[in-house]
């Protein structure tokens, strides 16, 4: 395959999972109108954000073996139908009940994306060249946010809060066609497939080799880490911000957002980095990196002054992005064999949206047993120092896979073939 083919793909394939991420964040957008408009409370209206992260977490085993069935491209399809319905019904529904019940199945098509996606790539390019692209997926929850919160500003005061779930839904339709069109895996992949349909002759042995592989369990731990970490802040760092530094609101938005464009910078270097580093250090490079997050996580809310704020925010967002590259990156050779890739993304995206759905209750209990911000260094300095060992613990996992078997080599001479 040729590199500008593989790219297009992987640019297709990226646009589309912005399409997931933009369906997460319009509630967030128009949550006031929808508070509004169905007359909820703010903490009913939450729930209509943690629904998706529920059902992302309960898709994320099962899912795992459907995608070791069908194959990642297939499930990509397939979350962009279940998308589609999830915003066509949130739209026309007029009931609060209704309205959750749709962000769960949007949920599934979610947490369904986020497994498929980083296979697909992995798939395109060879080890030693898949960093960037992955590197520059890891950032589609950020671009999907800023598309769908500067659409509403356009979309609602039009057509209301259900356009925003009109636009998603239609977004869904063109991307179907255009993913079924252009992204079509290569050969060496398809053998994978193949092995895949193959292994699926004895589900219970495929499912037992992934779930006692300590690879992607390590990988998990750390997703799960930066889920806490990183939702703490996106959660609770403005507010942090303004009760304990005395900014107004409006400046603690700003300075919080300086670290949402420093993850951008920080996903494509570190894309740039792991293509100049050969694969077998990658696991070295990703025990380093967290052991500086660790760092930086832990003081993220104990900030002495106002002055060091704005620096600590642009080192917080290249630091904070370095992570899910790597961790990604890893994965394919965290697995058992190629074929347990789905089940070993099944293994670490449930460490990500568990994570995801604990912030709030673990950092948020903290801060009101303890009335002080600087609480949080306890939860989250915790789970940071135990993906920090699970780091440590993932080098000598990697170096026997090398030692014994490239699996990265011999994967790429496959695809080559």
């Amino acid at each position: 395959m040729s590199k500008i083919k593989a790219w297009f793909m992987a640019i297709i394939t990226i646009l589309t999972t912005v399409i997931f991420a933009a369906g997460l964040f319009k509630v967030a957008g128009t949550m006031m109108f929808i508070v509004g408009d169905l007359g909820i409370s703010m903490t009913a209206a939450g729930m209509l954000m943690s629904a998706n992260g529920i059902a992302a977490t309960i898709i994320s085993i099962p899912g795992s073996g459907i995608m070791q069935k069908i194959g990642p491209r297939r499930v990509v399809l397939i979350a962009l139908g279940i998308i589609f319905a999830g915003n066509v019904a949130g739209a026309l529904t007029a009931s609060y009940g209704m309205l959750l019940a749709t962000r769960f199945i949007e949920g599934v098509g979610f947490g369904l994306m986020g497994m498929a996606a980083p296979p697909i790539i992995s798939a395109l390019f060879p080890p030693e060249k898949r960093g960037l692209p992955m590197g520059i997926w890891t950032l589609w929850v950020s671009f999907g946010s800023m598309f769908i919160l500067n659409a509403s500003n356009y979309v609602t005061p039009n057509y209301g809060w259900r356009g925003n779930w009109w636009l998603v839904a239609v977004l869904s339709v063109v991307f179907f066609i255009i993913f079924a069109l252009t992204v079509k895996l290569p050969e060496g992949d398809k053998a994978a497939e193949q092995a895949a349909m193959e292994d699926m002759d004895k589900p219970k042995e495929s499912l037992g080799k992934v779930l006692m592989t300590p690879g992607p369990w390590c990988l998990a731990v750390g997703f799960f880490a930066f889920a806490i970490a990183n939702g703490s802040y996106a959660a609770f760092y403005p507010m942090y911000l303004q009760d304990s530094l005395g900014m107004n609101p409006a400046a603690a938005n700003s300075v919080s957002s300086i670290a949402n464009i420093t993850m951008i910078i920080g996903g494509i270097l570190t894309g740039f980095v792991l293509t100049r580093i050969p694969n077998k250090k990658h696991s070295t490079l990703y025990l380093g990196v967290w052991i500086i997050f660790t760092l930086v996580s832990v003081v993220q809310f104990n900030m002495p002054a106002v002055g060091m704020v704005i620096p600590f925010m642009m080192l917080y967002g290249i630091i904070c992005q370095s992570i899910p590259p790597i961790l990604l990156n890893l994965a394919p050779e965290a697995a058992a064999t190629p074929a347990m890739l789905p089940i070993a993304m099944g293994v670490i995206m449930f460490g990500q949206s568990l994570g995801g759905i604990l912030t709030n209750i673990i950092c948020g209990r903290f801060v009101d047993i303890f009335g002080s911000w600087g609480a949080l260094a306890i939860p989250i300095g915790i789970c940071c120092v135990l993906a920090t060992i699970a780091a440590g613990l993932l080098i000598p996992i990697m170096k026997k896979k090398y030692d014994v078997a490239p699996y990265g080599l011999k994967e790429m001479q496959t695809i080559e073939k």
